[in-house]
């Protein structure tokens, strides 16, 4: 629940209101209980997982801004629920296409040659006929592992905790104690919050086991250097130090090599030199780019562990690093063929008829003529 302020006697309907918001946060977190990590608001009653969570920070000294670019993988669900997302400075929120990830995935993770692979499945035309398959429909719940797609809806909320208490309240979203806090403290230090309202794809059936968040863009001033709110505390009353995390990779594309400012060493698996040009062809391939950074730069990519405490990722200016880039991974597309055991029957019969009619002919003409 957000801490708020008692309501005067000039306003009973807004006590009424936060009367009821506080209301639905406890039920929401009785029936909640311990969900994983994210900043999370689901709607009472449900729970949101999230699976990972992969972030682009590209910093632009000439113009001190930085643009956050961000998108999360869930558990499948079919109900709306809510991101908060904190930014050091109040941003311009852009809900970009899902193109400009795969160019972003395309890069740090390079895909190789496609491997295919073909299962053969006997089955039978008659069996099929006379035998009906009990449940679900196979077919009809498999998903791949890309997940459905989600739309999104932005609102800055500010620094104030009284929007967003009403984007809560209006959104019917809730939030626990241990986030409240922690956007408190953020609050504190001039961080702006923003809201996005995350719908999922309607899908016949029971939703995908993956669901797709949307790509997010962030751009606020940032004279500061790269920087990016990691903490994400759990949906919990209390927080459970057993309570897996989701993986967390960062990216940063800015005019020099950057490091994480941690006393534990951070090892890139992506470090190497980009051009102007570079980043044209990047912006032609993701269909236009919400960042101005047009330059010669370096693109650094961690796969790092989420920070404790208040959880502020900050990136400092470093040596150069040799270059790197990860080994391309080989796709694999598997092909499933159902063949009726009738057809190859059918194909054995043709081909025996075949050669009992060969056989039989050149029999015949060796057969000495009578005269």
């Amino acid at each position: 629940m957000i801490a708020t302020a008692p309501a005067s006697g000039a306003s009973q309907a807004t006590t009424v209101r936060r009367r009821r918001a506080s209301l639905i946060g406890l039920c929401a977190l009785l029936w909640a209980g311990a969900a994983q990590a994210l900043v999370v608001a689901p709607p009472p009653g449900q729970q949101v997982t999230a699976r990972s969570e992969s972030v682009v920070l590209v910093h632009d000294p000439l113009t001190a801004t930085q643009t956050v670019v961000v998108q999360m993988m869930f558990d499948g669900t079919s109900k709306p629920f809510g991101l908060i997302i904190p930014t050091p400075q109040p941003p311009q929120v852009t809900v970009v296409s899902d193109r400009l990830w795969r160019a972003v995935r395309n890069r740090l993770h390079p895909q190789g040659k496609v491997r295919r692979t073909l299962d053969l499945e006997l089955g039978s035309w008659i069996g099929g006929c006379a035998l009906r398959e009990v449940g679900d429909d196979p077919e009809a719940t498999e998903h791949t592992d890309r997940g459905t797609a989600t739309t999104a809806k932005a609102t800055t909320l500010g620094t104030a905790a009284e929007p967003l208490h009403d984007w809560l309240l209006v959104n019917g979203f809730t939030v626990a104690p241990a986030q409240a806090a922690w956007l408190g403290r953020l609050r504190g230090l001039g961080w702006t919050l923003t809201g996005v309202v995350v719908r999922p794809g309607r899908t016949e059936g029971a939703p995908s086991p993956v669901l797709k968040g949307p790509v997010l863009a962030f751009t606020h001033a940032a004279a500061d250097g790269p920087m990016y709110a990691a903490a994400h505390p759990n949906f919990a009353l209390v927080a459970s130090d057993d309570t897996p995390t989701p993986p967390l990779e960062v990216a940063v594309l800015t005019e020099w090599p950057v490091a994480p400012d941690s006393n534990e060493p951070a090892d890139p698996f992506y470090a190497d030199a980009i051009t102007g040009r570079d980043v044209v062809r990047f912006g032609n391939d993701a269909g236009g780019l919400p960042w101005a950074f047009r330059r010669d730069g370096t693109l650094t990519a961690f796969e790092l562990s989420r920070p404790t405490g208040l959880g502020v990722l900050r990136f400092v200016r470093c040596d150069p690093y040799p270059p790197r880039r990860p080994e391309p991974s080989p796709q694999l597309r598997a092909h499933h063929l159902k063949v009726p055991i009738e057809a190859l029957l059918f194909v054995f019969g043709i081909t025996f008829w075949a050669w009992l009619r060969f056989v039989r002919g050149r029999n015949t003409n060796r057969r000495p003529g009578i005269g």
